[in-house]
């Protein structure tokens, strides 16, 4: 069992993961190991952050069983680790029913459609095929050894190959048995195992599941045989039973969460500041400086109770913060708040990685008075992130990241998240610049028959950036293969009529990469978010041979390079036939 680097009590095992956490001896067990029944990272961490309450009751019984008896500590800890699985009521019962029987009317399906040749017949090569296959030493291995005799077969030998190991199994589902009772109670003791229950084999709630599961297992087994049996008549009507089931089932709605009591973010920092005034006696220079941070938390983050923030709102909170302009240089001196959130920032105006370790040394301490033992609005702080703040460099995704964001776009069903990555890919726009995008904006080129982007800020709701800001952007082949210009043809007027404001993208970004594996720094330590897109894109297109500076520079709105006395001859072109190529370039 290796230790997942960066997340404490989480473990890996053949590709499993679990909960674990080492207990001294004398609480009478040397850990507690929990299953979590995935395979996913993002799902594990989830998990065990549910048990968190009990992790700190656990510490708490390590404290006290130094006073007392194993023999009283140990039900102790049993109750808490019964509580850390779910306990199963008979209203789970049905709905574990109603999702193994979906399973078995779908699996009678696939069935009914396998093979029919006869069960290892003469052929010998198949029979080695199949011998070289078996006897791999791991699913790994085995799937690729599967994957090399398929690419090995020609055109007219795969049909015939596929037909016969489908064959196998529709035999081998046919040659099923009935359960036995005690096969019965494993197999209902593993089914909430892997749902995450409690497995207590002597309740009501388990009996009751054990009969059920029981009826159900007899009439997947008829299912199966009458579909072996080609009996369609009796297939029919167990699959119209199974139907009616599962229909019948109504799934329990998710248990809300209870609303907090504590006060709002606002009114604890109220208290706060009127504390480090009253008793730190608090200068008025600092608290100036404590104004301008509260007016930059208050842009940025979500005013709610004080005991509901985590660590992940924390985490995007300085995120953010590395992405701010330092405010004593122009534009930015002149800017309100809400511009200087709207606007992205080149590299060289970034704030300082130290200005942003004050942003977090600064929230820490609000939710350390939050803590204190005279207060007690929570109990553990959310100022529990890691951050490395010495220079940061806006970092760029790799190919392989980039990938994973395009097909996670074809599954996404929130229209602007499926095309916001889509067009921030493939053109290098801001982020501002897509948000305030309108439907007539998409424009089409009858001499090259392409479409284009217009970023302009002919509407009142629009501003760009700067005059080099204004400018187009053929659209790649990549969009309108995508489907991008039927979509905005569905479009009403703005092609994101949902997105109100920029850091509704900015905000989701982080989880999106979270939920992709994608890291928010790379191996060089260089931080990514949205605006790494842009980034990727003009660093990709640079790479190419004989690119046309000039051209990218329009493309993605930057000043053109000076050369001297000739730059007064250099202008902004305004041909799409021109730029077509930087964006043609541009491939992943």
């Amino acid at each position: 069992m290796k230790a997942v680097t960066g997340n404490k009590y989480l473990y890996l095992r053949k590709q499993r993961f679990y909960f674990r956490i080492k207990l001294p001896k004398r609480l009478g067990t040397r850990e507690i190991r929990i299953g979590l029944q995935t395979q996913n990272l993002i799902s594990a961490i989830k998990r065990v952050n549910q048990f968190k309450p009990y992790i700190q009751q656990l510490k708490q019984l390590v404290i006290i069983s130094k006073s007392l008896d194993t023999s009283d500590v140990k039900p102790m800890l049993m109750k808490i680790k019964d509580a850390m699985l779910k306990q199963l009521s008979v209203s789970d019962i049905d709905v574990l029913i109603a999702e193994l029987e979906q399973g078995y009317s779908n699996g009678a399906h696939a069935i009914k459609v396998l093979g029919q040749t006869n069960l290892l017949s003469d052929d010998n090569h198949f029979k080695e095929q199949l011998t070289y296959i078996a006897q791999a030493p791991s699913n790994e291995t085995r799937t690729k050894r599967l994957q090399e005799v398929i690419a090995g077969l020609s055109e007219d030998d795969k049909w015939p190959f596929m037909d016969e190991l489908s064959s196998m199994v529709k035999v081998l589902v046919g040659l099923s048995d009935d359960v036995d009772e005690s096969g019965i109670d494993e197999m209902a003791r593993q089914l909430l195992l892997s749902k995450g229950y409690e497995a207590n084999t002597s309740s009501l709630a388990f009996k009751m599941l054990v009969s059920k599961l029981t009826t159900s297992v007899n009439v997947k087994n008829d299912l199966l045989q009458a579909v072996f049996e080609s009996d369609t008549t009796t297939e029919r009507q167990l699959q119209q039973l199974l139907s009616s089931n599962t229909a019948s089932t109504v799934l329990p709605s998710k248990p809300e969460k209870p609303v907090s009591t504590k006060p709002l973010f606002s009114k604890v920092y109220t208290e706060f500041l009127d504390h480090k005034i009253k008793k730190d006696k608090l200068s008025d220079k600092m608290q100036k400086s404590y104004e301008r941070l509260h007016i930059i938390w208050q842009a940025i983050a979500e005013d709610k109770p004080i005991d509901t923030y985590t660590p992940q709102d924390i985490g995007r909170f300085i995120d953010r913060c590395f992405e701010l302009p330092r405010m004593n240089i122009a534009p930015y001196n002149k800017m309100t708040w809400e511009q200087r959130l709207e606007v992205d920032v080149p590299d060289e105006d970034l704030q300082s990685p130290k200005s942003v370790e004050q942003y977090y040394k600064w929230i820490m301490s609000v939710f350390s008075y939050a803590k204190k033992d005279t207060i007690a609005y929570i109990t553990n702080s959310p100022c529990s992130i890691k951050r490395n703040f010495k220079a940061r460099t806006r970092g760029i995704f790799s190919d392989n990241e980039l990938m994973r964001m395009l097909n996670a776009a074809d599954k996404e069903k929130t229209l602007w998240k499926k095309w916001i990555i889509r067009i921030g890919i493939y053109t290098g726009a801001r982020r501002g610049e897509l948000v305030q995008l309108r439907k007539s904006d998409v424009k089409y080129d009858e001499s090259t028959k392409r479409y284009y982007l217009l970023i302009t800020d002919e509407h009142e709701s629009q501003n760009l950036k700067t005059v080099n800001s204004k400018r187009k952007i053929p659209v790649h082949n990549a969009l309108v293969e995508a489907g991008f210009i039927d979509y905005v043809q569905s479009c009403k007027d703005r092609v994101f009529e949902t997105l109100t404001n920029v850091e509704i993208v900015t905000g989701w970004m982080p989880r999106h990469m979270a939920s992709l594996e994608i890291p928010p720094t790379n191996e060089l330590d260089h931080i990514r978010s949205f605006h790494s897109i842009r980034h990727t894109f003009i660093t990709k297109c640079m790479s190419e041979p004989d690119v046309n500076i000039n051209l990218l520079q329009q493309i993605v709105g930057h000043e053109i390079s000076s050369f001297g006395i000739t730059s007064n001859y250099t202008h902004r072109v305004t041909e799409i036939k021109n730029l077509i190529p930087i964006i043609d370039s541009f491939e992943i």
